[in-house]
């Protein structure tokens, strides 16, 4: 039997953090990617400014509009550590262990960092603390759910999908470091 098919609609929005892309399954958020300043982008592509709507609501169903204008918000917000914790509808897949990891870096509270052996220790695999890493790393909503807050035993940084430089300044702007150079 054939699976249906599944719209997702992409909308690339840009703030002073550089671009984002944010993927819709109807109305709930599936995906979040993060582009650096650094690199090149197509300024008709990207909504130029950090509060941007969407063009129209012609564009946009009126459903995915609103819940990407609340998405925007809250990430603006979030970006300027006005708001701790994102209130959006959000769709996750993946296996039932990506589920069980996701899940439970939801509770890192803001400004405190878990490492992936407590992480692997919560979900009750102990010794699966690469495979925590490998499921962080495939988290399809990067800074909502925030695998960010997720560093080694070591106390250094680790990987993070998005680079190690965009994790630093995440910590750093959420207190849980005290600078960027912190966890070298």
């Amino acid at each position: 039997m054939k699976k249906p098919e599944v719209d997702i609609l992409t909308i690339k929005h840009r703030n002073m953090w550089g671009e984002w892309t944010f993927k819709f399954e109807g109305n709930l958020l599936c995906g979040l990617r993060f582009s650096g300043a650094d690199e090149a982008i197509v300024p008709s592509s990207v909504r130029a400014c950090a509060y941007a709507k969407p063009d129209s609501d012609a564009t946009l169903p009126r459903s995915t509009a609103k819940v990407y204008n609340n998405v925007v918000r809250e990430l603006n917000q979030y970006l300027s550590g006005k708001l701790k914790k994102f209130s959006i509808p959000i769709k996750l897949s993946g296996t039932k262990f990506q589920m069980n990891v996701l899940e439970a870096i939801m509770d890192i509270p803001y400004g405190k960092t878990w490492t992936y052996k407590q992480v692997a220790e919560i979900i009750g695999h102990p010794n699966a603390v690469r495979a925590v890493g490998n499921a962080l790393h495939s988290n399809p909503l990067q800074v909502i759910i925030p695998c960010h807050r997720v560093v080694t035993s070591r106390g250094q940084i680790g990987g993070y999908a998005l680079g190690t430089d965009l994790k630093r300044r995440l910590l750093c702007m959420e207190g849980a470091i005290q600078n960027e150079l912190d966890l070298e």
